[in-house]
């Protein structure tokens, strides 16, 4: 090997070298990355569905408070006129 293609050889078999291992992490950095977005895309679908389901229950909840609300006010004009027939009982 002459001392020209010596000159030229090693620098490049030297960056050849360090682009073959940039490529590696950049490969692995690559997979990690990809590992986390799975990881967060499950995360995010289980969110979603817990989401779903608080919404669900609040809806229902919302349900049941307004049937109370609506058995508080038949409930009211009744619980009225039994205090005014226990007030006339006990004055009486």
């Amino acid at each position: 090997m002459t001392e020209i293609e010596r000159l030229l050889t090693d620098p490049l078999a030297k960056l050849e070298k360090e682009l073959r291992q940039a490529q590696e992490r950049q490969g692995t950095l690559l997979t990690d990355q990809q590992r986390i977005l799975a990881n967060h895309a499950n995360i995010l679908h289980q969110l979603q569905q817990q989401v779903a389901r608080l919404s669900a229950q609040q809806q229902e909840s919302a349900q049941h408070l307004q049937r109370l609300s609506d058995i508080h006010e038949s409930l009211e004009p009744l619980l009225g006129r039994l205090n005014d027939i226990l007030s006339v009982r006990q004055k009486g």
